[in-house]
């Protein structure tokens, strides 16, 4: 395999000729427009010029590799391909009419590969006489950058074309991973709730963009939050990811698009591209956006009024409060502070009534948990959910009843542990827990339905996104049984049925199972 076919020179078609070109290949770019030729090939020199600048490459290279690039506005020309790449435009009829032509016009053992992100392998392949040769190849961009390629087998594709492509991927420098037909594939899939979910938080009032991208970025581990994510994409792209992937699984909520996003697209806030988003841009850069770790760099001091603290069902919180200067004591009654990192915990224990109580929240609301304490006015939840030692931030959630007093000293606390905090709404999972639950949901269902093995599926989603863990990874560290119970929580409170858990997920929780392996 010599000479690779790409068809379309637009920004995709453009950096997988690049790929191509640099990794050896021989490459014939098509395009119907002589001008979307020119610029491709602009595009590609100016990025191989920037690698040279930066040492990555020998100057020599940049004209070696366009050296290889050869353009066409025929489509005749790739009875020549050993193999062929198609990057047109996301219309369905459009790239079926391509492969109608393709299947015609290449040799019968080529392999017809679609770089389509979210369109059916299996119906772009249909009218092809060959069926089994039409695969998905699914790059990411940037191209020269991303190291992921999803391997996609449509119904007909046959064994040998989906292998060809794998080694294709691997000989560009790719890694790649193999999925089954499905809407989304796997990181357009599983990756909807990071945003969908978001946006529902934002909706209910739970948090702010700003908060949320903050609990992101500080609780997470992400390196950008959702609302940033989608000012980089462009709001006009997620709205119509969200509806594409929604109305290919016949409207099953958990794919549900929100108002908001059409609102944002109807008012021309498009994110970066339009200076205008969730944030406000100039010239490409942020002008506001959210905050940067503080406390974690400079903790504030232990807490005056506050000598003894308990903490039961934490080790590693218990850990941060000594570290701190707290008196660590085992009994409630003698704490001027109690923590609970399990709720379970509140049953037989009754602090004194002026005492703040600080409860984690992630299953069930800070109110609900209040009922169970003499004085709810001094009951405060927090997100525990990754534990308060694995995060730079903690929410801090007041119920409806909490004292603001309770509230300011539970922030300070944190603060002395040097630990950010966001006070949001009161709603089981808080922020951080139902970003990661429905996440590790969605990927559930994916395992559960065959689209891809667990490992195929977090290494899709670290490679492909960036996520410090990937979801199935994440379900096993955060322990299967609390994601079940943020979802189960989640569902009780809102009666949602996007919220219902990965029958897999139950499942290995109850026989004691890892969600991987």
């Amino acid at each position: 395999m010599r000479r690779l076919g790409v068809v379309g020179a637009g920004t995709m078609g453009a950096g997988i000729a690049q790929v191509a070109a640099q990794s050896g290949f021989d490459v014939l770019l098509y395009d119907v427009d002589p001008e979307a030729l020119a610029r491709a090939l602009g595009r590609v020199e100016s990025d191989l010029q920037r690698q040279a600048a930066r040492g990555r490459i020998p100057d020599a290279q940049v004209a070696e590799v366009l050296g290889r690039i050869t353009t066409t506005t025929s489509l005749g020309d790739f009875a020549a391909a050993d193999f062929v790449i198609e990057a047109a435009p996301e219309d369905l009829e459009l790239k079926r009419r391509l492969f109608e032509r393709l299947d015609r016009l290449c040799r019968e053992d080529v392999v017809l590969a679609t770089n389509t992100s979210s369109l059916s392998v299996t119906q772009i392949g249909a009218l092809a006489g060959r069926a089994d040769r039409v695969v998905g190849m699914h790059f990411f961009n940037p191209v020269p950058a991303m190291r992921l390629v999803e391997v996609v087998g449509g119904d007909a594709s046959g064994e040998a074309a989906l292998q060809a492509t794998v080694s294709l991927a691997e000989a560009m420098g790719k890694v790649p991973v193999r999925v089954r037909d499905t809407p989304g594939f796997i990181v357009n899939r599983v990756a909807r709730p990071f945003t969908g979910e978001a946006l529902r938080l934002l909706g209910d009032q739970v948090a702010t963009a700003a908060q949320i991208d903050r609990i992101a970025r500080l609780a997470c581990g992400f390196r950008m939050g959702p609302f940033e994510l989608m000012d980089l994409v462009g709001m006009d792209i997620n709205f119509a990811v969200h509806r594409s992937v929604y109305e290919q699984f016949f409207g099953d909520p958990r794919f549900r698009p929100h108002p908001l996003q059409e609102r944002m697209v109807k008012a021309g806030r498009l994110g970066r591209k339009t200076g205008q988003g969730w944030y406000r841009y100039r010239e490409g850069r942020a002008l506001d956006g959210p905050a940067p770790a503080q406390h974690s760099l400079a903790p504030t001091p232990r807490l005056p009024e506050i000598r003894n603290v308990a903490v039961l069902g934490d080790a590693d919180l218990a850990d941060l409060a000594a570290r701190a200067g707290y008196r660590m004591v085992d009994c409630c009654a003698d704490a001027d502070l109690v923590v609970l990192g399990d709720p379970a915990l509140l049953v037989g224990r009754q602090p004194a009534p002026g005492v703040v109580v600080l409860i984690e929240a992630s299953t069930r609301s800070t109110t609900e948990l209040a009922t169970q304490v003499v004085n709810p006015a001094r009951v405060v939840g927090y997100g525990g959910i990754p534990r308060v030692s694995r995060r730079e931030l903690v929410e801090v959630a007041p119920g409806l009843r909490t004292d603001p007093a309770a509230t300011a000293t539970a922030v300070r606390f944190f603060h002395s542990l040097g630990r950010d905090t966001e006070v949001v709404t009161d709603s089981p999972g808080l922020v951080a827990a139902r970003l990661l639950a429905c996440l590790i949901n969605e990927a559930a269902f994916a395992l559960q339905e065959g689209i891809a093995t667990a490992e195929a599926i977090d290494t899709a989603m670290q490679l492909g996104l960036n996520y410090p863990l990937g979801p199935l990874e994440w379900a096993d560290e955060l322990g299967p049984d609390k994601v079940l119970a943020v979802l189960e929580g989640l569902q009780r409170e809102t009666g949602e049925e996007r919220y219902r858990p990965a029958p897999y997920l139950r499942k290995r929780v109850l026989a004691g199972m890892p969600l991987r392996g």
